[in-house]
């Protein structure tokens, strides 16, 4: 214990060639880190001949997550090697190589030499590597020479036009701070202090994470408002200090949770602006496949960086006791002075201070990490002679306790070499270590992961047999009464798989269409604008395929007739203007209609001006009445402006409704003519009025496609779900939220989904529970906005939802093992006290909830083991949803993270459940531990 052995460290310059999606760090690029080796060497097995002998390899690897102590070079906190030798060596030959003597002592009896070849990255990647392991991260981030130099012009930055509005120009310098990883502005505020650096000015710092896109030209609300006012001539801005609006100087910077934000800027010249579109899509994509291959290493540097606050490059005991805080670890001194102490094997000390160097911090680190129930876990498998797992053992591991029967010893094999961090993987033996590594991936996640990561169901059947991923008021961004109309709402609905976007269409000034919430202060975009900007450019970006623009038509005749020019000009071969059969039994499949954009509409049925005599589908806010259902509860998101603009409309509305009654018994609502050209473009989706089922089984044709209200379509749940079921096997049905709804708070979905609905229209710019589900829903299909609905709601087998026998009755027993690095809670500002509730979403009569015990102080690693058991009736409409909270005697409970899994995406055996916000922002490293056993009652 404690011998010294020799590591070769092979360091690297960046190949040119290097991928960074790819399945390697890089083409023959070697690693000079060193990274979690395995828990014993062959040299100190009880039978080392039991084992293949191979000759070592030249780069040697050390140190575990386990608890193995490392005494090596001084790393800077950043992880950046400071040791004479290892620069020198980055800028030497490539061939050269230079050996470095580290100590290891580990928690067995015995050191060992492990050895380590190029690290593999492959798709399933570990949720973490070592903190030592770190590389330059200029080098990192460039990643190519050819970016050199573009790289090094941003970062040392250029003065920016900033685009707010018309005559709303800005003159702000702004450049990449590689070192914060973040795009910063100076500002000209009075309360922005330091003038937008990284540091001082946060409010002006963009993290590059956070960036999801850098569009080039006019494609963004702004510029389209500001290049329309200047008609988009090239001399309108000659004088004085005002910029030229050229199209080729301007670029926009997309921003925020969900793509929301938006910064616009004009550049001097051209070569200026690709220069920062390139450079900054190249640093933006390669920080964010860095953050996904060393997510638990950037989150680990993260604390030692935040821990250090003399910036010095190490710890010392008070830094280290707000580190443990910082950990949701409650601790009393004593004990803390004696983990210190523990670490503190090089007595080094700073300003007089006894001081932890980074590798103390590691072993200090991963002495908290350890997790006896995957510890046991592995020994229960593994051989209890060499404490290794060969292939065979791992198969019978996955075939037991995983449910992966189909596995074989050779994919199992594959496995070693996939997770396994030392060179036993080459003899065909897994250490702990990596078998934790295997169990932390992607592909042992509680969601299948194969179900996450590609088209895995069957694309061919007709339309009507999917869930359709779908967005309501699309166009919005906030409140439906006074919020932003935007360009903006259809991109981001598209990049997130959504297949069906809303057109609320009203006349415009200038004789063409315009987009907003009718009758309401909400602002105002174009037809033009969100067909070219939004909907041709990204229809297809996240899914193939076809993509449904649902219109609600309140326009005139002759501008109908423009939409539809419009719609052809601007869309071209992407629009499907195939005219249908008049026998046609069955509306075609998503993969017939691939990369097509479908339009859903009232289609006139001669070719002559008709009127519609169909009420309006659509819920815009002229049309609230108290037939809507009840008001929102949620009366404090009203503004007192709000809240006397709705008092006066709904009064307005009533004095209306009395003068028509009076005068008027019998009228109803005047007909909107519908023009002949609109039959050019309405096919598989024609919109229909329902009044009963019985009228739709007798009348409709499959591509009649009835909305309806969430009243409405309510009542038909509970008083005809199996007539519900039947209507939608073969006609494509919309629910639509409340009109009263003007917070744009949403509907619960899955009421809806249990019946088969496939368009359940969503306020997609509001965080909350019905997108998180909704969220959870697609994923179940690789995100492409298509998932076919289960068998019992096709009418494939026998089911009945007022009569729910034990047929389809699943027994979901989840036992809750251990918890680690969960989130602090910001409400309660203390070490959290967590618990955690699993809930059941679907069939109404599946509802349910149980939750486990209270572990008091500690976010960090908690402990619970306990089982928890679910009866789930509907298996196929269920979710399973997973929420961490903590125990509040001041609040309500606040919570801390979510995880939501549909039943038929639910992975047995031992899985890791990974946690996110309602927005679905990652919380990673925050998981728990868990055992999942499904079976029949």
């Amino acid at each position: 214990m404690g011998d010294a052995i020799k590591t070769m460290e092979c360091v690297k310059d960046v190949d040119s060639r290097e991928s960074m999606g790819g399945t390697r760090v890089g083409a023959g690029m070697e690693h000079g880190s060193l990274i979690c080796g395995g828990s014993r060497s062959l040299s100190q097995l009880e039978d080392p001949d039991s084992l293949p002998q191979r000759s070592p390899s030249p780069v040697t690897s050390p140190a575990s997550p386990f608890g193995h102590q490392v005494d090596g070079p001084k790393v800077h906190p950043l992880g950046k090697m400071q040791s004479s030798r290892a620069s020198q060596t980055r800028q030497e030959s490539v061939s050269e190589v230079r050996p470095t003597t580290i100590d290891i002592k580990g928690n067995g009896k015995d050191s060992h030499v492990v050895t380590e070849e190029m690290l593999v990255i492959s798709p399933c990647q570990p949720r973490f590597a070592n903190f030592l392991q770190s590389t330059d991260r200029r080098k990192v981030l460039i990643r190519n020479r050819n970016m050199e130099d573009v790289v090094q012009k941003i970062h040392e930055g250029s003065t920016l036009w900033k685009v707010r509005g018309v005559n709303k120009w800005f003159h702000r310098h702004y450049k990449v701070d590689i070192d914060n990883m973040s795009l910063v502005g100076e500002s000209k505020k009075w309360w922005s202090p330091g003038g937008g650096t990284g540091s001082d000015g946060p409010e002006n710092a963009v993290p590059l994470i956070e960036i999801t896109e850098v569009r080039e030209g006019w494609k963004t609300d702004t510029f389209n408002k500001v290049s329309s006012h200047s008609e988009k001539t090239k001399d309108k801005a000659a004088a004085g200090d005002e910029p030229s609006l050229e199209e080729n100087k301007c670029f926009s910077i997309i921003h925020g949770p969900g793509g929301r934000e938006v910064l616009d800027l004009v550049a001097a010249t051209e070569d200026e602006r690709d220069a920062w579109v390139s450079g900054l899509t190249h640093l933006v994509q390669s920080v964010k496949a860095l953050h996904e291959e060393k997510q638990y290493d950037v989150w680990l540097r993260q604390q030692f960086e935040e821990a250090d606050k003399d910036n010095n490059g190490s710890l010392n005991f008070n830094e280290c006791c707000t580190l443990l805080k910082q950990l949701n670890i409650k601790m009393d001194k004593t004990h803390a002075k004696k983990l210190f102490n523990q670490a503190n094997t090089s007595k080094q000390k700073r300003d007089g201070d006894q001081v932890l160097e980074v590798g103390e911090f590691v072993n200090f680190y991963h002495a908290l990490l350890k997790m006896p129930e995957i510890e046991k876990l592995f020994k229960k498998h593994a051989s209890e002679k060499t404490q290794l797992m060969s292939a065979d053992q791992l198969c019978a591991f996955l075939h037991k306790e995983q449910g992966l029967i189909d596995l074989d010893e050779s994919q199992a094999t594959k496995l070693i070499h996939e997770f396994e961090i030392s060179d036993l993987k080459d003899q065909g033996y897994m250490t702990q270590d990596g078998f934790y590594h295997m169990l932390l991936s992607d592909m042992f996640d509680i969601f299948n992961h194969e179900h996450k990561s590609k088209v895995h169901q069957d694309m061919t059947q007709p339309l009507a047999h999917y869930y359709i991923s779908s967005s309501h008021n699309t166009y919005l961004t906030g409140h439906q009464l006074a919020g932003e109309s935007s360009v903006e709402g259809y991109i981001s609905a598209l990049k997130r798989g959504c297949r069906l976007l809303e057109l609320d269409l009203w006349d415009g000034d200038e004789g063409e269409p315009i987009i907003y919430h009718g009758h309401t202060l909400t602002t105002k975009i174009t037809l033009a604008d969100v067909l070219r900007d939004g909907i041709k450019a990204y229809a297809f970006e996240a899914s193939p395929y076809p993509v449904i623009l649902s219109i609600e038509n309140h326009l005139s005749v002759e501008q109908q007739k423009v939409m539809v020019q419009l719609l052809k000009d601007i869309l071209g071969d992407m629009l499907a203007t195939d005219p249908v059969s008049e026998d046609i039994t069955a509306v075609p499949s998503p993969e017939a209609l691939k990369n097509k954009i479908i339009i859903r509409g009232k289609k006139p049925q001669g070719s002559e001006v008709e009127s519609d005599d169909d009420d309006d589908d659509q819920d815009a806010i002229d049309y609230i009445d108290s037939d809507d259902g009840a008001a929102q509860t949620k009366k404090d998101l009203f503004t007192p402006h709000l809240k006397t603009f709705y008092r006066s409309f709904k009064r307005a509305r009533q004095n209306s409704k009395k003068r028509r009654s009076v005068s008027h018994q019998a009228e109803q609502k005047p007909h909107k003519p519908l023009a002949p050209e609109l039959r050019e473009i309405i096919n598989v989706c024609e919109g229909k009025k329902f009044t009963t089922f019985h009228d739709a089984f007798e009348n409709y044709k499959c591509v009649h496609t009835p909305s309806l209200g969430e009243t409405k379509a309510k009542g038909l749940i509970e008083s005809s779900p199996d007539d519900f079921i039947r209507f939608t096997e073969r006609h494509v049905t919309k629910v639509y939220p409340l009109g009263t709804r003007t917070d744009s708070s949403n509907l619960k979905p899955y009421p809806f989904w249990s019946v088969g609905c496939q368009i359940v229209a969503l306020n997609m710019q509001t965080e909350d529970k019905a997108n998180f589900y909704g969220d959870a829903l697609f994923t179940t299909n690789a995100n492409c906005g298509y998932v076919l609905k289960p068998d019992i709601i096709l009418k494939k087998v026998p089911y009945d939802p007022t009569d729910l026998s034990d047929r389809y009755t699943k027994i979901v027993r989840v036992t809750v093992l251990s918890g680690q690095h969960l989130p602090n809670s910001a409400k309660k500002g203390d070490i959290v006290d967590p618990y955690v509730q699993v809930k059941v979403r679907g069939h109404p009569l599946d509802k349910q909830k149980q939750r486990t015990k209270v572990i008091k102080n500690n976010g960090f690693n908690p402990v619970w083991n306990e089982a928890l058991e679910l009866s789930i009736k509907v298996p196929q409409v269920s979710l399973i949803y997973f929420s961490l909270r903590d125990e509040s005697s001041l609040s309500r409970d606040p919570v801390l993270g979510l995880c939501c899994i549909p039943f038929n995406s639910l992975s047995s055996g031992y899985r890791f459940v990974h946690f996110t916000d309602l927005a679905g922002k990652s919380l990673g490293p925050a998981a728990l531990f868990v055992h999942i056993e499904v079976r029949d009652k």
